[in-house]
């Protein structure tokens, strides 16, 4: 490998790290290094780096920053750093950091000790960038696949269409809006108790999907596999037979007169009925007419009055493959199965679900209107989750309903009634003053009389209804497209967001696969179209590509096809490609998030992981005592790269001290780490304590990766107990940012510890 020409930063912070630390060691050690061309000492080089370096511009490919922390500094972390590069032209993988501030003056007060430890953290930065490879620029396709035409789907794809971005956008029903499209009167926000028709905004909003450029709309399709390769996402889509030509139809409605097949409206639940040609519903977007090819008994009539000739019965389904650089999972939500609950009486015609009511409510409870109305909510306990919606969709109704019909009485069983928002507090009040009846009891059990007339058992009392409502909980509509991208979802299907979730809030495990709207959670139409809307901006910088300093890559002749990187990969990188004579197991660079779980669980050695490859991580440990007081216990912790080197920042800010003696190498995820590493460092005695910290509970950035590294250690503690190994520490710790004491007091008994074990051994302090 040609040696690289390095340029080494050290900066004083001000002065600060210089009360402490002498940079003239450090000076002369960095010169004396083969490959460096210039050390640079400053005291402000965050506030113009560019101009305090532009005379090593083409003269250096590789750059040592020795000051504040890459990760935790306010100024000159590392985005700003890769901005720094890209000015000077250098490869962004071609820099590390030497952690001075945050984990060396701040932290430790014997100076002979932090300048020891300083010169070891150099020599630690420099064995590192010198085998760092190049970083991976990615390049993607400028088009976005968006699954589901709802109002978040359909609001992603304008926003696309305004960024200039080519747009899929797939529905599988024929018309565009989704559930949106079945209820009557939609709430306008939290913020004003006010309801907006369905029949204005879905026409609304689909027309402008229609009218907008570079919007593809595949209607009566569904996505039926994927293929990843490269960073790109081949899709196979189906089209239903197009028998009707929506450029050409006009919506005469001529050929629905002629249809002798008549059939239930699944729009309207079966309570009406349609013709095998037909228009979902009377403002249904495109405005053009679908054959039900299960029931259409091609008998030509509709062909042979067609004034535009726009329908053909001969036309067959279709198989499309298209390729994206980046997906939008819009789907959206449905309602679960409430026939489980035997006490709610759903078997019953006289028990809906608040769904099914809505489609009662839009065409007048069907002719039938009833005169007591029950509203019985809700099944949280069960289902171990709230659908959020229930509650304010059924405040909503009863006010309107109330208000609409005052002869009808209403009532509203509940347990807890959360009317979040002020709207929905304000439709409570209006419902109480319109006498709906709020009564906060369980519902034991709904019976039906031999009159037709409900009776709802409460240990209130018993109440009669001609109708009840039950709130279904409400699940995801397409937990199949989710599972065929292997996004990684929670308990109940809802695809989970990359870690940390308060800042990537729409943006699943799986780079560039995106979720939006209700398929994300439980969302009305104002909130599904905000996320769509903050979605777009998002994806677009994606496109762009990036350069990546870390990634994964398989030596296809070492690997032996076990798929333990499989199992492994909580973001969709890795798959099985079919080949000749056999499978092989590959992994998409374009789509690895760089975590290292695949590298450090492949048992064959067959994965490459760049820029923290085991020899690496060994070069440095080889160096990170060279300068330790002898007789010392040297501690070398292993620090994820979020949580529990952030933590590791903050000991110093937060006034903690520590032994001198301690180091640390900042990993991907914890679980990047191999047993195999920690072993050797053992094994050759490159250091007395090894103390491995990742993400806390419920929060690894990488899905399980935390869980996984906790058992490895757990099993190489048990095999050193077996082997008698005595003068070793090896230990595991959850750590987040804000526990930076835990990981302090775990350094500090380490290091006492490792005193006792070899008492005399080592000088005291």
């Amino acid at each position: 490998m040609e040696e690289k020409k390095l340029g080494v930063v050290l900066c004083s912070c001000g002065g600060q790290i210089t009360k402490k630390i002498d940079f003239s060691q450090l000076r002369s050690l960095s010169e004396e290094l083969p490959g460096v061309v210039e050390v640079i000492e400053t005291q402000d080089f965050c506030k113009n780096p560019e101009k305090q370096i532009e005379h090593l511009k083409g003269k250096i490919d590789g750059l040592i920053f020795c000051g504040c922390s890459e990760r935790s500094s306010l100024q000159f972390n590392e985005n700003r750093i890769q901005k720094l590069l890209e000015n000077l032209g250098i490869d962004p993988a071609m820099f590390e950091t030497v952690n001075l501030r945050e984990q060396g003056v701040m932290i430790h007060d014997n100076t002979k000790g932090l300048n020891r430890k300083a010169k070891d953290q150099l020599l630690m930065a420099y064995e590192k960038i010198k085998t760092n490879v190049k970083a991976l620029k990615e390049k993607f396709k400028k088009r976005v696949l968006i699954i589901g035409g709802g109002v978040a789907g359909q609001s992603c794809a304008q926003a696309f269409s305004d960024l200039g971005i080519e747009t899929v956008l797939v529905e599988e029903k024929p018309y565009l809006g989704g559930f949106a499209a079945s209820i009557p009167v939609l709430w306008q926000s939290e913020s004003y108790p006010s309801g907006c028709t369905s029949q204005c905004v879905i026409p609304v909003v689909g027309r402008e999907t229609l009218l907008r450029d570079k919007i593809k709309l595949l209607v009566n399709s569904t996505v039926e596999g994927v293929e990843k390769e490269k960073g790109t996402f081949r899709v196979k889509i189906r089209q239903r037979a197009l028998k009707v030509d929506p450029s050409k139809c006009v919506a005469c409605g001529e050929c629905e007169k002629v249809c002798p097949v008549e059939v239930p409206n699944e729009f309207n639940l079966g309570k009406t009925n349609r013709k095998a040609i037909y228009k979902p519903f009377l403002l249904s977007i495109p405005d053009t007419y679908t054959i039900d090819t299960e029931n259409c008994i091609l008998c030509g009539k509709c062909e042979k009055v067609c004034p535009t000739k726009a329908i053909d019965l001969s036309v067959e389904d279709r198989v499309v493959e298209e390729e994206f650089g980046a997906v939008v999972i819009a789907t959206g939500l449905k309602g679960g199965d409430v026939s489980k609950y035997k006490e709610l009486g759903y078997e019953y015609t006289e028990v809906i679900t608040l769904t099914e009511f809505e489609r009662y409510r839009a065409n007048n409870f069907f002719g039938k209107p009833p005169k007591e109305l029950s509203f019985v909510l809700c099944k949280k306990d069960e289902e171990k989750y709230c659908s959020r919606l229930c509650c304010l969709e059924t405040v909503k109704t009863a006010f309107q309903l109330a208000n609409q019909m005052p002869d009808m009485k209403i009532r509203v069983f509940y347990k807890s009634l959360r009317t979040t928002g002020r709207a929905f507090e304000e439709f409570r009040r209006r419902a109480e003053k319109k006498d709906v009846e709020f009564i906060q009891t369980p519902v034991e059990r709904i019976r039906k009389r031999e009159d037709g007339k409900l009776e709802i058992e409460t240990p209130k009392g018993t109440f009669t209804s001609d109708l009840a409502v039950v709130a279904d909980p409400l699940i995801p509509a397409q937990i199949r497209i989710t599972q065929m991208f292997n996004a990684f979802t929670d308990a109940y299907g809802f695809p989970l967001e990359f870690q940390p979730r308060v800042i990537n809030p729409l943006e699943s495990f799986v780079e560039r696969v995106y979720v939006v709207g209700a398929a994300k959670g439980f969302k009305d139409v104002q909130e599904s179209i905000e996320s769509a809307l903050g979605a777009a901006p998002k994806i677009y910088r994606d496109l762009k590509g990036r350069k990546k300093k870390y990634y994964a890559e398989i030596e296809q002749e070492k690997c032996s096809r076990c798929e333990t990187c499989l199992m492994c990969c909580p973001h969709g990188a890795i798959s099985i490609k079919e080949g000749e004579n056999e499978n092989s197991v590959e992994i998409d660079p374009n789509l690895c998030r760089g975590c290292g779980l695949c590298y450090a669980a492949c048992p064959s050695k067959a994965i490459r992981f760049s820029n923290l490859e085991d020899e690496q991580i060994l070069k440095m440990a080889e160096v990170a005592f060279k300068n330790v007081k002898p007789g010392e216990p040297r501690i070398l912790a292993f620090l994820c790269y979020w949580c529990a080197y952030g933590a590791a920042d903050l000991m110093g800010l937060n006034g903690e001290k520590l032994p001198e003696n301690f180091r640390s190498i900042r990993i991907r995820c914890s679980a990047s780490l191999s047993l195999d590493v920690i072993s050797e460092i053992l094994a050759r005695d490159l250091a007395d304590g090894i103390i491995v910290a990742g993400c806390p509970v419920d929060n690894c950035h990488h899905a399980w990766g935390n869980y996984m590294q906790e058992r490895r250690i757990e099993m190489l503690n048990e095999s050193l107990q077996l082997l008698g190994v005595t003068d070793k520490l090896v230990k595991w710790e959850y750590i987040g940012v804000p526990h930076w004491k835990k990981l302090a007091n775990s350094i500090r008994q380490m290091n006492r510890k490792l005193r006792e074990m070899k008492e005399g051994c080592y000088a005291e302090n």
